[in-house]
């Protein structure tokens, strides 16, 4: 696949997934670069939201998708018209707000994203405890029937922990991402990466589209909704899966044993 061609594979995802892009970013950089404006290389360590947000402020996506579902980067690079390094990656968002009826009583003034200035607030209460707990609260009588585990005598630490467990469901922890780099010679130069885990890296045999893998994504982030099985029903939608999964390319595989 050329940078033309890739771009196609683009222009492709963003026509056929329309309804559920929040919006999209990708662009031609330079003449051997597909990628987003403001592009900032390097991987994040930092408290996932934290990385989710920082990323999703700065536009550093190729698709952002609706109803809180993350976003997915593609980035090329190109030397002398081969591919030389590709990056498609997977942000989920990181917490699912359970309680959506609790009010903030302190503005976090540099985070955008509501349900994030929440969760950050509620952590800062548990690792700080600067107020007082009224152990006569309805809220934490909840916590002591739902949970069923705590008696009256519970330390402050365990009542706000399991306010926070009951308060929070934490649905993603990390991004999953494939590298490709064609002048590597340590490892393979196509891999599947977990997050920020450098030592563990799952190798690949072949090189997909970004088609295919914006279609990976929909299929299990999307399993029971309406909308995928409405799409996927569509011959058209068929064809162009077919057409693309037949792109797939052959890695040349590293030799571990050198």
């Amino acid at each position: 696949m050329d940078i033309k061609d890739v771009l196609n594979h683009l222009e492709t995802i963003k026509d056929v997934h329309k309804n559920i892009i929040l919006t999209n970013n990708f662009s031609k950089i330079s003449n051997s670069q597909i990628s987003w404006h403001n592009y900032k290389p390097g991987i994040y360590k930092s408290l996932y939201s934290k990385e989710y947000e920082y990323l999703v402020r700065n536009r550093q996506y190729s698709f952002l998708l609706k109803d809180n579902m993350g976003f997915v980067q593609f980035y090329y690079e190109y030397k002398q018209n081969a591919l030389d390094k590709l990056k498609m990656a997977y942000y989920p968002y990181p917490v699912k707000l359970n309680d959506t009826g609790a009010d903030i009583e302190n503005h976090i003034s540099d985070v955008y994203d509501e349900t994030l200035i929440e969760y950050y607030y509620d952590v800062w209460e548990v690792f700080n405890h600067q107020f007082e707990l009224n152990i006569n609260n309805k809220e934490l009588k909840d916590i002591f029937e739902k949970s069923g585990q705590f008696g009256n005598n519970e330390s402050i630490e365990n009542l706000l922990l399991a306010k926070f467990d009951l308060k929070y469901e934490h649905t993603n922890s990390s991004h999953l991402r494939i590298d490709y780099d064609a002048s590597v010679n340590s490892h393979n130069k196509c891999e599947l990466q977990i997050g920020s885990v450098n030592e563990l890296r799952l190798p690949l045999k072949q090189m997909i589209s970004p088609f295919i893998f914006f279609d990976f994504i929909l299929k299990n982030i999307y399993r029971k909704a309406e909308y995928l099985t409405e799409i996927k029903s569509k011959d058209s939608y068929q064809a162009k899966y077919a057409f693309h999964k037949s792109l797939s390319k052959s890695i040349e595989e590293f030799d571990e044993r050198v």
